[in-house]
């Protein structure tokens, strides 16, 4: 495993937390051949020395991994590279929209950009930036494919110096990822609120996901806020049910010294 002195090293003044530099670290050479599914990874305290990192931030860095199937935990044994089952995508966790699946590479995901640009936000999403109505922000419209198949329409809505951020990004081209996009300019998640619910497809969603008017849809909203509880992110995503269904496991709170609350995981899987 690469030390802290390789190109992997460890950011220290990236706003990104420790734990999930760690996380992508190790995943990276797990989902490489680096470390081989089934190797025994060295322990808490060996890690902990490797990357100069304390022990509570290696054990958080762990336990995310184990949480996503990238490592498995046995008692008076350590823990073990696993590779994670793959029946379709991370809807929403620690590492953000679809960023698992896709850095995996288990599964062909596309993602074609339909709109990126400041404009006047709806009243639902300036409510939920809590901005005045008729404020402009950043609006982000997505499609996205999963094996070639169209399975979810998603729109993004940003304030307008948060857009700015990713206007500047590679995000607005399809090949950015938004939740990196956002924690390295400083906007990580410390809470969201979400909610799923069953819907008819009607206007806009029939066009983007090529379903007829009436066909059963998931919808799913978020809004994301910052550890001074200042929200910076709101979406909203239609999920074609006949393509993929969403799957949630809750995860225990964290026994960190982190204010930030352990989110759940929702795994978009194919039925």
């Amino acid at each position: 495993m690469s030390g802290p002195d390789g190109a992997d090293a460890i950011n220290r003044v990236s706003v990104e937390p420790y734990y999930l530099q760690l996380a992508d670290r190790i995943r990276n050479q797990i989902s490489t051949g680096a470390i081989a599914v089934d190797d025994r990874l060295p322990s808490e305290g060996e890690l902990a020395t490797t990357w100069n990192l304390s022990r509570a931030t290696v054990r958080e860095a762990l336990r995310l991994l184990e949480e996503e199937g990238w490592v498995t935990r046995i008692a008076r044994r350590g823990a073990f590279a696993s590779m994670p089952p793959r029946r379709g995508w991370l809807l929403q966790g620690r590492e953000g929209f679809f960023e698992d699946e896709v850095e995996g590479r288990q599964r062909r995901v596309t993602t074609q950009v339909l709109r990126a640009e400041q404009a006047p936000l709806p009243a639902s999403a300036a409510e939920a930036l809590q901005m005045p109505l008729g404020s402009h922000g950043y609006i982000l419209e997505r499609l996205r494919s999963l094996d070639g198949m169209v399975a979810l329409f998603s729109v993004n809505y940003l304030p307008p110096q948060v857009g700015t951020l990713v206007a500047r990004s590679d995000v607005p081209v399809g090949e950015g990822s938004l939740n990196r996009t956002l924690r390295q300019g400083g906007y990580a998640v410390a809470g969201a609120s979400r909610t799923v619910e069953a819907v008819s497809a009607q206007g806009v969603a029939t066009d983007r996901l090529q379903v007829p008017t009436g066909a059963p849809l998931l919808k799913i909203k978020s809004t994301s806020w910052d550890t001074n509880l200042v929200v910076f992110e709101h979406h909203e995503v239609w999920v074609r049910s006949d393509v993929v269904q969403v799957e949630i496991q809750v995860g225990a709170p964290a026994l960190t010294q982190t204010t930030s609350p352990s989110p759940e995981i929702a795994r978009i899987v194919s039925p």
